[in-house]
C-alpha cells in the first residue's frame, strides 16, 4: 500500500535489529463482512446502517489496512495497544459454572486455548514493527498511542517506537504496579516483576498533543489525616507556597482563613509596605482543606505521575474477571481514555482481548473500533459490551460532554465484522443441550417467550449434574441474544441477557417486541465452554 508512509530512523542513526528484520508489508485491502449487530432497545430494521462502533474478528494487520482503505487514516485520537508479550505461554480461559451453590461447583470446571504467545527468534519484534506504521497512520495529528508491555520487550518496543513515531514524539513511560508480589514470588531471584510499562507517543508532539492532567482521590480515616496533615478548627490541611499572588490576592485568602505563619506565628498585613508576613519568620502558607465525607472519613486530590501504583490488577479486582487471560481492569483504562481523549472521540483497540477498551471507551462516551484474532476473545468481548450497551442505554447512565456537562448522543450498540465466511467463523462445537421457545403470550407485537433447554450435558464435573439439584441449564450459559426480525444472513440482536457477575444467571424470560408480524426471531446461547447454538421460531400475525 503507496499510503503507508514509514518514517527515517532517528537522526542519530540508531535502530534495532533482531534476526529476519524486513521492511513492513501489507496485504491488499479487503472488505469485511458484516456478521452482527446489536441495538439495545431498538427494533430491528433491515434498511437501516449497521452502528458506527466496530468490533473485528480478524488479523489486525488485516484490519488496520482496511480501516486506512475505508478512511479511517488520522481518525483516531487515542490508539491503546495491548499485545503479545513474547512471554512464552500459551494462554487458556478459565471458565466456571454459573452458581453460587453447591461451593464445590465455584471453581474452575474447564480451561480453553486461547492465543498462543510463544514466538521463534525474531518473529515476535517483525510482528511489531509491521504494524506499528499502520497505527501511526490511523492516529489524528494531536492523538496518542499507548503501547503496553512488560520487562521482556520494554526496551526493544521503545526502540522500534522511535524509529516509527520519531524519538521527539516520545512523551512518557508509565509504570503500572499490576500486582502485588505475595506467595512464593516474593523470594523471586533479584525481586519479583511486579510492573507493567506503558510506553505514550505522540503523532506529532507540537499538534500539540491531547492532554488532560489527571487527578486521583484517597480516602482517608481520622488517624491516617492526623499523621499526615495540619489541623485547625476548620478541619486538616496542607500548606502550598503562595508564588507570586500579589497583594491583595494575600489579603483575601487571610480574609478567607486560609493562610498559614510557621512558628505559631501571626499572618501580619502591612498597608503601608503592602506586604503580607509570618510575624515569627518563615514562608507564609496557602492552606488548602481535606473535604470531610462524615464518619471520621476525609478525601485528599494527589496529581499523578508516571508511578502507577494506585489502579490495582485484576488480582484485588476479582469483581471485573471475566475469566479471560491476560484482561486488564476499567481503572487502568478510564485513566488512559480519560487523560487522551475526550467525549466522541474515536479510540481504537486492535489487541482488544477481553474487550475492556471499548466497554470502557462505551462507559466514557468514546466511539471505538476494536479487533483480535481469536474468537474466544471475541465472544467475551461481545458479551460484555452487550451489557454495557443495556446500561448506557438507560437516560441516568449517558455519558456527558466534558466540557458542558449535558449529556451527549452517542452510538448505543455496535457491529461485528469478519473477513472469512460467516460460517466458518461460529464455535465449532453447540451449546449445551436442545433449546426450545416457548410463546407464553402474544400482546399486539410484543411476545413474552420462554427458553427451556433439554438434555443439558455437563462433561466437565466429576459428578452427575442429577447429583445438584440446585443446578439447572442456566449454570452452564454465558448470554442469551435475540433478533426480532431475523434475515438468516446478519443476526441483529436488539435484546441480550449477557450477566457480567461470574455466578449471575440468565433468566431463560423474556418480553421481546417485534418491529412487525409476521417475523422470524433468532434466539442465540452462548454456554460457558464457547460453544453456539441459535434457533428460530415463526411468530404469525
Amino acid at each position: 500500500m503507496n499510503r503507508i508512509n514509514v518514517p527515517p530512523p532517528a537522526s542519530d542513526g540508531v535502530v534495532l535489529s533482531w534476526p529476519g528484520k524486513a521492511p513492513p508489508t501489507f496485504p491488499s485491502p479487503k472488505e469485511p463482512r458484516l456478521v452482527e449487530t446489536f441495538e439495545p432497545q431498538r427494533l430491528a430494521n433491515l434498511q437501516s446502517p449497521p452502528p458506527a462502533n466496530r468490533l473485528y474478528y480478524a488479523d489486525n494487520l488485516e484490519a488496520l489496512v482496511h480501516l486506512l482503505d475505508a478512511g479511517y487514516a488520522g481518525r483516531f485520537r487515542l490508539i491503546y495497544a495491548d499485545p503479545p508479550y513474547n512471554s512464552g505461554v500459551e494462554w487458556t480461559r478459565k471458565a466456571r459454572l454459573r452458581t453460587a451453590l453447591p461451593r464445590e461447583l465455584n471453581g474452575v470446571v474447564i480451561e480453553q486455548p486461547q492465543y498462543s504467545d510463544v514466538w521463534p527468534p525474531g518473529a515476535y519484534l517483525q510482528f511489531i514493527y509491521t504494524r506499528l506504521p499502520l497505527l501511526r497512520q490511523l492516529l489524528a495529528e494531536d492523538g496518542s498511542l499507548w503501547l503496553h508491555c512488560d520487562h521482556r520487550h520494554a526496551h526493544h518496543l521503545r526502540c522500534l517506537l522511535d524509529e516509527t513515531f520519531g524519538a521527539e514524539n516520545y512523551l512518557n513511560t508509565i509504570t503500572w504496579r499490576s500486582q502485588t508480589a505475595r506467595g512464593a514470588k516474593v523470594n523471586a531471584f533479584f525481586f519479583p516483576n511486579s510492573a507493567h510499562t506503558i510506553l505514550v507517543y505522540a503523532r506529532n508532539r507540537s499538534a500539540p498533543t491531547r492532554w488532560h492532567p489527571q487527578r486521583r482521590r484517597i480516602e482517608l480515616g481520622e488517624n491516617e489525616a492526623a499523621g499526615l496533615f495540619m489541623r485547625d478548627d476548620r478541619g486538616f490541611f496542607r500548606t502550598s507556597d503562595p508564588g507570586t499572588y500579589s497583594f491583595e490576592r494575600l489579603k483575601q485568602l487571610h480574609a478567607e482563613g486560609r493562610l498559614y505563619a510557621p512558628y505559631g506565628g501571626e499572618v501580619i498585613v502591612d498597608e503601608a509596605q503592602r506586604r503580607v508576613y509570618a510575624s515569627k519568620g518563615g514562608n507564609l502558607g496557602v492552606k488548602y482543606y481535606l473535604t470531610g465525607l462524615g464518619d471520621g472519613r476525609y478525601r485528599v486530590e494527589r496529581g499523578v505521575d508516571n508511578i502507577w501504583e494506585d489502579i490495582p490488577g485484576l488480582g484485588t479486582t476479582p469483581g471485573e474477571d471475566v475469566g479471560y487471560p491476560t484482561q486488564k481492569t476499567e481503572a487502568l483504562l478510564e485513566r488512559i481514555l480519560s487523560a487522551g481523549s475526550d467525549v466522541g472521540d474515536w479510540v481504537l483497540d486492535p489487541f482488544c482481548g477481553s474487550g475492556t477498551t471499548p466497554a470502557v471507551a462505551q462507559k466514557l462516551g468514546r466511539r471505538w473500533v476494536a479487533c483480535d484474532v481469536s474468537y474466544g476473545a471475541i465472544q467475551t468481548t461481545v458479551r460484555r459490551l452487550q451489557a454495557v450497551c443495556q446500561q448506557c442505554s438507560a437516560p441516568s447512565s449517558a455519558p456527558t460532554d466534558d466540557a458542558t456537562g449535558r449529556p451527549c448522543a452517542i452510538p448505543e450498540g455496535f457491529a461485528v465484522y469478519t473477513f472469512e465466511k460467516v460460517q466458518e467463523i461460529r464455535s465449532p462445537q453447540e451449546a449445551v443441550g436442545k433449546i426450545d421457545i416457548a410463546i407464553a403470550r402474544i400482546e399486539g407485537r410484543e411476545a413474552t417467550i420462554e427458553v427451556i433447554v433439554r438434555d443439558v450435558a455437563f462433561p466437565f464435573l466429576r459428578e452427575p449434574a442429577d447429583a445438584h439439584p440446585a443446578l439447572d441449564w442456566r449454570a452452564a450459559v454465558d448470554s442469551i441474544a435475540i433478533d426480532p426480525a431475523y434475515d438468516g444472513l446478519v443476526f441483529r440482536a436488539a435484546m441480550a441477557d449477557a450477566p457480567l457477575h461470574k455466578r449471575a444467571t440468565v433468566s431463560g424470560r423474556y418480553r421481546v417486541r417485534m418491529p412487525t408480524l409476521p417475523t422470524t426471531l433468532a434466539l442465540r446461547i452462548v454456554d460457558i465452554a464457547g460453544g453456539e447454538s441459535m434457533t428460530t421460531v415463526r411468530i404469525e400475525a
